[in-house]
């Protein structure tokens, strides 16, 4: 008996992608611009940041676009999985900057330049402001879906990155510490790299078709033997197709095939409220 998930929703108002998308690009090309005027490495990184958000959330437009396609004769599940491969392409997109901002960042600790701090201050300021908006603009898509969660995690790990700009401007401003723009620049590495590393391995776990972290398969099997006239469960195998969209197959042994249809409808209900699995596909087998 098979369940199919016609009332999964996908979301069509596309406008705050895209508006995140034109903000977070016009503020990238001004810190470079800046950053290059300034001799700023850690401004730079914050425009490196930036345009990996860009890239994201342009990635994220895209698979939203694709994922609405229907199914085919050779795609029976229809595009979903895009949007997963858009996000693990996302994680995957910020490693290069992270290697090159950390590279200049250790060569620049022992010699480091002259900076123009309230430039460098002024630019970092406006491009809080930008993450800011461009979080506010996307909160309300952030439960979408993990291509959803991806963009708005770069945002606002972006935004932290642009906190330590604004504190090395300061020190350097105040102080003429100009160690304190390379430092700053491994303070966004690191969040870069925190950004990125929990939307790499949710998005391999579900391309290797691993159980959803939310679901104990031993827990789900016990639940499922404690239907009346189950007598035991085999084969379980529970995988994502896409964010929000949890798929289960297995056997289900019964003492009684007549009365096994009833059972089969206590265990979808089971399954769904219990589990959240919407897409179920069960076989019965005679004791």
């Amino acid at each position: 008996m098979s369940r199919h998930p016609h009332d999964l929703t996908i979301p069509r108002d596309l406008r705050p992608l895209a508006l995140a998308i034109g903000l977070t690009v016009s503020f990238m090309f001004l810190e470079i611009f800046v950053g290059l005027l300034s001799n700023s490495l850690a401004l730079l990184a914050d425009a490196a940041h930036m345009a990996s958000d860009a890239a994201a959330l342009g990635m994220a437009l895209a698979a939203v676009w694709v994922s609405a396609r229907p199914a085919t004769r050779t795609k029976t599940f229809g595009f979903y999985r895009a949007e997963i491969l858009a996000a693990f392409l996302n994680g995957l997109a910020l490693w290069p900057a992270v290697l090159w901002i950390a590279y200049g960042a250790y060569r620049r600790l022992s010699h480091p330049p002259e900076i123009r701090a309230p430039m460098m201050l002024a630019t970092a300021v406006i491009g809080l402001l930008a993450n800011l908006a461009c979080s506010r603009i996307l909160r309300r898509s952030k439960g979408q879906g993990l291509n959803f969660e991806s963009a708005y995690l770069h945002v606002l790990a972006d935004a932290a990155s642009s906190v330590s700009v604004i504190g090395a401007g300061f020190l350097i401003w105040l102080t003429g510490w100009r160690a304190a723009d390379p430092l700053a620049s491994l303070i966004v590495c690191a969040g870069i790299l925190f950004s990125s590393w929990n939307l790499i391995r949710g998005s391999v776990n579900i391309l290797l078709e691993g159980v959803p972290v939310h679901i104990n398969v031993v827990e789900l099997m016990r639940a499922m033997q404690q239907v009346e006239g189950v007598k035991r469960v085999h084969d379980i195998h529970v995988w994502t197709i896409t964010s929000g969209m949890e798929a289960m197959s297995g056997h289900v042994v019964v003492a009684d095939m007549a009365r096994g249809q009833s059972a089969l409808g206590t265990l979808n209900a089971l399954l769904n409220e219990r589990f959240g699995i919407h897409h179920v596909t069960l076989q019965l087998e005679n004791e």
